[in-house]
């Protein structure tokens, strides 16, 4: 059984919203990280365009990591892996350099080798970053409703109402 690459057991760690390892790695293979801001235009007269302020896209996350121990340990990695998929709790990822919060995974690869042994599980996850907006009112001050008067319903008589009046009238006076 070959052994995986060591690199400082507890520093890369997938934690829940209170702060507690959900899962702790043991090795480290790949980080990927895009972080982005797109540039909004839209086309105006003539084929000019018009170009607004950055939106700011979510964090996407990928990494590679590994998890030694017994079948038990990870049986239990797995489990948890897949109760995050899942759901929509929020975790956030420890590196040795940063933390990432308020990320979500939303899928996750996992093989083992031959070459490792059973001991050993190779984890791919994505995840992504999930903003947490509040939505904030305010007291707005609406114009008094003013009084417009009365307003009388008229009787609207139509064109055929008309002519019957005169036919009748005509008919009555010859």
């Amino acid at each position: 059984m070959s052994a995986l690459p060591q690199r400082s057991s507890a520093l890369w760690t997938l934690n829940n919203a209170s702060g507690v390892p959900a899962v702790t790695f043991t090795s480290f293979l790949g980080f990927d990280l895009r972080n982005e801001s797109l540039v909004v235009s839209s086309q105006v007269e003539e084929g000019s365009f018009a170009t607004y302020n950055k939106v700011e896209t979510p964090l996407e996350v990928t990494v590679s990591l590994g998890i030694q121990g017994d079948d038990a340990t990870l049986q239990t990695a797995l489990d948890t892996l897949n109760a995050l998929q899942a759901g929509t709790e929020l975790v956030s990822l420890v590196t040795p350099t940063a933390e990432y919060r308020d990320l979500n995974l939303e899928g996750f690869n996992y093989r083992q080798h031959r070459e490792d042994g059973l001991g050993a599980l190779w984890v791919e996850l994505s995840l992504v970053g999930i903003r947490q907006v509040t939505a904030q009112y305010t007291n707005v001050r609406l114009a008094p409703r003013r009084q417009r008067g009365k307003v009388q319903a008229r009787e609207e008589t139509s064109a055929a109402a008309g002519i019957g009046d005169w036919a009748r009238g005509w008919l009555g006076g010859h």
